[in-house]
């Protein structure tokens, strides 16, 4: 299987243990990396129009967008928002639509999922300058990312939702259990297990409960709350 994400260090974070994962299950796996720290789906339409070249092959570089599209014949091209915006709809649009389109004439074949991104922890200041709280984070982005798959038929890896589960099966308060104390609330080893396991169950359809990895970082005792979460999400996006 061919993915590319179209993303910034949260689709990273989501990726981070996918290839030992994928192996573990005995599925072939290529990843590409149409990624930018923090970039937003505006900036994303913006360096396709204007093909700016700073695209890499794992981060940022010297690639085009359409040259990133083009490289490969991609299974399956994912987009999301920066976790920043992601609460807030006004971010979305007219981009999403853009970059959509934009993958359907570079890539026709592959098929475009999103990516539900997170809420930040309870602590993370950010919150404040939003002036919402971590559910009402978590309840916008969820609504953002579920019209814009709506309104085009697509797929949902539902990462954001699986941690929200996550923090209810361990009663986890802050969300510090899956996501580091940073500006971000970038995923911890945990969380990016997490991920790894939902992005897997959407793209395969195979029993995560047969995964035996465990990534160095994860203590053994979340493996069985981590897959379960990552199941319920998946099921709850999927009916």
């Amino acid at each position: 299987m061919k993915i590319l994400t179209i993303g910034n260090s949260f689709s990273n974070n989501a990726c981070h243990f996918l290839p030992e994962i994928f192996a573990d299950g005995g599925v072939p796996l290529t990843i590409g990396r149409a990624c930018i720290g923090g970039c937003s789906l505006e900036r994303h339409w913006n360096n396709a129009e204007t093909d700016e070249r700073i695209y890499g092959d794992t981060y940022n570089g010297t690639k085009t967008l359409r040259e990133m599209l083009e490289a490969d014949s991609w299974d399956v091209v994912t987009i999301q928002q920066a976790s920043h915006f992601s609460w807030n709809r006004d971010t979305f649009y007219p981009f999403a639509d853009k970059l959509v389109e934009f993958v359907k004439q570079y890539t026709p074949n592959a098929e475009i999922i999103v990516h539900e991104t997170w809420a930040y922890r309870t602590d993370n200041g950010r919150l404040d300058e939003f002036g919402i709280t971590q559910a009402e984070m978590f309840e916008r982005l969820k609504a953002n990312y579920l019209e814009l798959a709506g309104k085009y038929g697509l797929r949902i890896f539902p990462t954001g939702e699986a941690l929200r589960i996550m923090q209810e099966e361990t009663a986890d308060a802050t969300g510090e259990i899956t996501r580091n104390p940073d500006g971000p609330s970038h995923a911890n080893a945990l969380g990016e297990f997490i991920g790894g396991l939902v992005w897997y169950t959407v793209l395969t359809g195979n029993d995560i409960d047969k995964i035996t990895y465990i990534p160095e970082g994860v203590d053994e005792k979340y493996v069985v709350a981590a897959k379960k979460s990552a199941k319920a999400a998946v099921e709850m996006y999927n009916k």
